[in-house]
């Protein structure tokens, strides 16, 4: 990684990304750490499949009576598969970002560099706790007679302040996040200009009055983010391909 960064700045890189300093002796010593082609590819793959992933999950996510979370669509046919794959796909998403602000460092600035944290940051607080709750919680609990009446009719699975308040505020981090590394990307013209405007209006269809229809509502929620985030993970592969020749 830092072989990399270098490159972009014109410092002098250590010998290798996988020398851990000197020995006794002098001599470089190994420590059997990745070197950053290797990261590059893991987190490209990780971003690539994650976005492919969100936006299957996103797309098939059951819509009952225009709810998407009541005990009716916590019943329909795509659960709990699609919720698995939105979870995976965030997993991997939030595996790939270090990687990915790594090999876009050097071209987009603070103004990059604060709208990935924030990114990382809304995923983590709401796509993260939303999709741990809607599994572990509420799936199960629409599934016992006993427990079903617990889950909301108001469509927000817990019915809590808080819940919807974590919910409300971590999705305008993601989107606030999302926004300035889709200007920082563009304005930098760091990858090609279609990414930079998925980027930039990549979370607006969660905040747009969309009505929810199953297939279309989650496809329009997942797809222009996913798109983009994985279209970047295709840029970093092709990026280690090249490297590598």
């Amino acid at each position: 990684m830092t072989q990399h960064i270098a490159s972009q700045t014109g410092t002098t890189a250590p010998e290798s990304d996988a020398t851990g300093g000197r020995s006794a002796t002098g001599s470089a010593r190994r420590t059997g750490a990745p070197t950053w082609a290797t990261i590059r590819r893991l987190s490209g793959t990780a971003l690539t499949l994650g976005g492919i992933a969100c936006i299957a999950g996103g797309s098939l996510h059951p819509i009952i009576a225009g709810e998407s979370h009541s005990v009716a669509a916590l019943h329909g046919a795509g659960a709990p598969w699609a919720q698995a794959l939105l979870a995976v796909g965030t997993t991997l998403l939030l595996l790939g970002l270090p990687g990915m602000y790594a090999w876009l460092a050097p071209r987009i600035g603070v103004v990059g560099f604060v709208g990935v944290i924030a990114y990382a940051v809304g995923n983590l607080v709401t796509a993260t706790g939303h999709l741990i709750v809607e599994l572990f919680v509420a799936y199960p609990f629409a599934h016992d007679p006993a427990t079903a009446h617990l889950i909301a009719d108001d469509d927000s699975m817990l019915g809590t302040t808080g819940f919807a308040a974590l919910n409300t505020v971590g999705g305008l981090v993601m989107l606030a996040g999302m926004a300035m590394l889709g200007a920082s990307l563009i304005r930098n013209r760091a990858v090609p200009l279609w990414i930079g405007v998925l980027t930039l209006v990549g979370m607006i269809g969660f905040f747009l009055p969309i009505p929810a229809i199953a297939g279309m509502s989650g496809f329009i929620y997942e797809a222009p983010r996913g798109i983009a985030v994985a279209a970047i993970g295709v840029l970093m592969l092709r990026d280690w391909r090249a490297a590598t020749r």
